[in-house]
């Protein structure tokens, strides 16, 4: 393939976090740093913890931390693509 045609276009970017375009799909991508990704799958793993040993208390601050990533994500998402004219891939 053409390196032209198979580059990824980049919308936006958000500290370890961005928004691309991969060619030949139809809605952008979200893609993150794997360290940031390692991070976050760690605190679903310490929610998952504080889950099954019954700790609701515990599990508020790792519950908080995903939701606060996750939320920031979807903001850049949803910004870049409407900047860029392409409808969600959800409802909002």
């Amino acid at each position: 393939m053409d390196e032209s045609t198979d580059a990824a276009e980049v919308l936006a970017v958000d500290g370890n976090f961005a928004v691309v375009q991969l060619p030949g799909r139809n809605f952008p991508a979200a893609a993150i740093q794997g360290d940031s990704l390692s991070v976050l799958r760690d605190t679903i793993k310490e929610l998952s913890g504080c889950l099954a040993e019954g700790d609701l208390d515990e599990a508020e601050h790792p519950l908080a931390e995903i939701e606060s990533v996750i939320s920031a994500m979807m903001s850049t998402y949803e910004d870049a693509s409407r900047e860029r004219g392409f409808k969600l891939p959800y409802a909002t």
